[in-house]
């Protein structure tokens, strides 16, 4: 599903695009990157573009590219749609370590929290995510998203070769502030 393109003070979502398949290959085999994605081992060319097309056909997946302000492409995020229960799941990469800590995932967020809420109107936005990921689960606790739980040693991590928690975490419509 193409979703609509959404603008922030400083950051730009654009449904994804064939033409971003190089920038995605890059960063998925990038075990910097790769550390905390469900996807962790690298990506050819053809079967990211196989993906792209695939999501955009996917009747309940909505995938966006990230632009920063200086129309740089450094990350991706989506959802999953569940339409039948007013609820959707959110996940987001910041593919470019040189754009890592400046504040463009919380915007992100603060975007498709909108977007769910306001525009969709949605009751829950849920994600899950690594425990180990600091920098993700700050992010998630200062837009309000609470940790509903935790399933221990739930992943497999093929970088770190260890077995790890994951968190699942969620935020209501009646609960964003945005």
């Amino acid at each position: 599903m193409k979703g609509p393109i959404l603008s922030g003070k400083r950051i730009k979502l654009q449904p994804i695009k064939l033409a971003d398949a190089p920038h995605f290959v890059r960063w998925f085999g990038d075990k910097k990157v790769a550390v905390y994605l469900l996807r962790q081992k690298p990506i050819t060319l053809p079967e990211e573009k196989a993906w792209i097309k695939k999501m955009l056909r996917a009747k309940d997946k909505i995938i966006w590219s990230i632009f920063n302000e200086n129309w740089k492409l450094i990350g991706n995020t989506g959802l999953t749609i569940d339409a039948k229960n007013k609820a959707a799941s959110f996940g987001i990469v910041i593919g470019e370590k040189d754009q890592w800590g400046k504040g463009y995932a919380g915007e992100c967020l603060k975007l498709i929290g909108n977007f769910v809420f306001k525009k969709l109107k949605y009751n829950r936005l849920e994600l899950e995510v690594y425990m180990k990921n600091k920098r993700a689960l700050r992010v998630y606790e200062k837009a309000g998203f609470l940790l509903e739980g935790v399933k221990r040693q739930k992943l497999k991590n093929a970088i770190t070769k260890k077995f790890e928690d994951e968190g699942v975490m969620s935020i209501l419509s009646k609960e964003w502030k945005f």
